[in-house]
């Protein structure tokens, strides 16, 4: 394989009667760059086809065993003749690994991945590949051994096998399916910059006592982890950036992270406490359960006090009566992505949502995404029409399933005559299903929509604003 480099060459011409510069291209071959360059590509390849250019040359017979940065995946390392999942499978992943390890003993291995269906045939290898990260200096450990098929006997983590040099080596670790106990006076990971734990069996006491000596944690992540009892870390964790809990059977979360920049929430809604987090930029949250307007508009602003960029997903009962004021706010909010789940019982109520605009004085940006089944509040005249309240900041409105009812047409009524810096207006329908249309449906929603727009917006809804209809 042939790269080329260009380089300049003199060649006189006819018509000029000084020299001129033509640009020609110089071969030069992969094989003659560096070995640490030719590592570094090696790097990238999956471990079986960094291999297999073995074959290319002799000098790279053994380049292949001087990566640092070994990555095995049942679904590149084992052939395809082998049925997966099978027990030629199985063995043939435990031969390939094994053989591939024996070749880097006492090798630097800065990346060790292992990325395998668990089962019981796998136990005593992967305690001795845990070993061999030990023997390597490894400073990046996974262990992603989540079978297709749920079973109950998940990999026991052998936490003995880590000396305190390879505690304190560790920067990231990533465990899924495994079952984790800690040993008595556990000194924890204290240089672990990234933490991903995926359907971790552990007690509530090991988790927080890990947690708790992790203090240059910067990234974890929770994945169906089910502790049934609440999650407290005592020591703040100071440099903590990003923490994502999803799918997680806790009843309360409880920690100090004054860094934070990003939250992710997957469900039920418990009491969630991130201590003042003043440099919160992002966060999504989606509820399994529903969440009370009420809930919305007093816990959250004191929880997410400080963020900028907020999504939430929920199945939102709207009992509230609007104008609903609160003493808490949205002091940083420019952005706010609500995702709504309505009842037939709700629809009527939507105007309701105008108090998240209230809540949050300093937005610039509001999407509003309806999910609702309603027959009985199609439009119908007269509409409410609400008192005057500035949105100041407010310059870009982005509403989805918008099926026409009366309620959906009174919210954004409202919206566009008190938002005087609009720019932007974009306004996607919706069957009374809450479906997408089809498109003989948006020529349809298109013609109503201007209807309604004659009837309703002219004259509070600037010349200016770009209007997408669709």
């Amino acid at each position: 394989m042939d790269s080329h480099l260009r380089r300049p060459r003199k060649r006189p011409r006819r018509c000029y009667h000084g020299p001129v510069i033509k640009k020609t291209r110089a071969k030069v071959h992969l094989a003659d760059l560096s070995e640490d360059l030719l590592s570094v590509i090696l790097s990238k390849l999956p471990i079986k086809d960094a291999m297999r250019t073995g074959i290319l040359s002799s000098k790279w017979k053994h380049m292949w065993k001087g990566c640092s940065k070994l990555k095995f995946d049942g679904t590149t390392v084992c052939s395809s003749s082998s049925v997966f999942g099978g027990q030629e499978h199985t063995q043939k992943f435990i031969d390939n690994v094994n053989a591939v390890m024996q070749q880097h003993l006492c090798m630097v291995v800065e990346e060790l991945v292992i990325r395998f269906g668990f089962d019981s045939r796998l136990m005593e290898h992967v305690n001795s590949w845990v070993g061999f990260a030990v023997s390597s200096r490894t400073e990046s450990l996974a262990l992603d051994l989540a079978p297709a098929k749920f079973r109950d006997d998940q990999y026991r983590f052998p936490v003995e096998l880590l000396d305190y040099a390879t505690l304190y080596r560790l920067r990231h670790l990533q465990l899924s399916f495994v079952s984790f106990e800690l040993p008595h006076q556990f000194s924890g990971f204290p240089n672990l910059r990234t933490l991903d734990l995926h359907m971790l069996r552990v007690t509530r006491k090991d988790l927080q006592d890990m947690l708790s000596n992790c203090v240059n944690l910067e990234w974890f992540s929770m994945v169906r982890c089910h502790l049934n009892d609440e999650l407290t870390v005592a020591r703040p964790l100071s440099k903590l950036l990003y923490l994502r809990i999803v799918h997680c059977k806790i009843t309360k979360i409880v920690l100090n992270a004054v860094k934070l920049k990003s939250f992710l929430f997957y469900g039920r809604l418990y009491p969630i406490n991130l201590g003042c987090a003043p440099e919160l930029e992002h966060a999504f949250l989606d509820f399994y359960s529903p969440v009370t307007l009420e809930h919305a508009l007093t816990v959250l602003p004191r929880v997410l006090s400080n963020v900028q960029d907020l999504t939430l997903s929920a199945l939102f009962p709207l009992k509230m009566p609007f104008p609903m004021e609160t003493p808490w706010k949205f002091s940083q909010l420019k952005y706010l992505d609500l995702r709504l789940i309505l009842n037939h019982e709700e629809a009527g109520n939507i105007i309701s949502l105008a108090s998240f605009l209230r809540a949050a004085p300093y937005i610039e940006k509001l999407e509003l995404h309806f999910s609702v089944f309603d027959f009985a509040h199609r439009f119908s005249d007269p509409i409410k029409i609400l008192p005057r309240c500035p949105y100041n900041y407010l310059k870009n409105l982005y509403i989805t399933g918008f099926s026409g009812t009366t309620a959906q047409l009174e919210l954004l009524v409202h919206v566009v005559e008190n938002a005087h810096a609009l720019e932007i207006l974009t306004i996607k329908g919706a069957n009374m299903f809450g479906g997408d249309l089809d498109h003989e449906g948006k020529i349809r929603f298109v013609s109503q929509f201007q209807e309604l727009e004659r009837r309703y917006l002219h004259g509070i809804i600037s010349q200016n604003v770009k209007l997408c209809i669709n």
